[in-house]
């Protein structure tokens, strides 16, 4: 990816398809001043490049039962990434974890879940944080409500 350079028409198409991805060829043209036909081929090689990883819908949480969003910020006894393995692997296996990250600072690893209810998040505590033996602590946070939920990045 380093070795791509992107013009004004690649990044008004990332701005656009950032904004919405689900708009016809045609549209999408007509937004960003081409034809369809270089916009299909330019969204090709951004894909190509990895500029695009993906193309997704995005969901309300609440709309799927899932009204409880927490922080948890994991704190491990032994750092690196092979004492991690295992509460990585697990993290990306459970259905609530919607991110995961490794952090700098106090903690370790920072995810971010959505779930149904305090019952779920006590069993996710459960299959997470208190069977892993490389985990010194956890500390949670609970969202009352969000106030930016963006997922388009600056171009």
């Amino acid at each position: 990816m380093p070795n791509f350079a992107m013009d004004d028409l690649d990044r008004r198409l990332l701005r656009e398809l950032q904004r919405d991805a689900g708009q016809t060829s045609a549209e999408l043209a007509e937004r960003v001043g081409s034809s369809p036909s270089t916009c299909l081929r330019r969204v090709a090689q951004l894909k190509e490049a990895g500029v695009i990883r993906r193309v997704v819908a995005v969901v309300d949480p609440d709309a799927l039962g899932r009204p409880l969003t927490a922080f948890v910020e994991v704190t491990l006894t032994r750092h690196g990434r092979e004492p991690s393995r295992r509460l990585i692997e697990a993290a990306r296996g459970e259905p609530a974890v919607r991110q995961l990250h490794m952090i700098a600072g106090e903690g370790d690893v920072m995810l971010m879940l959505h779930l149904r209810d305090m019952k779920e998040f006590r069993a996710v505590c459960e299959r997470l944080f208190y069977a892993d033996p490389n985990v010194d602590r956890f500390r949670t946070l609970f969202s009352m409500e969000g106030m930016k939920d963006e997922t388009a990045i600056p171009v």
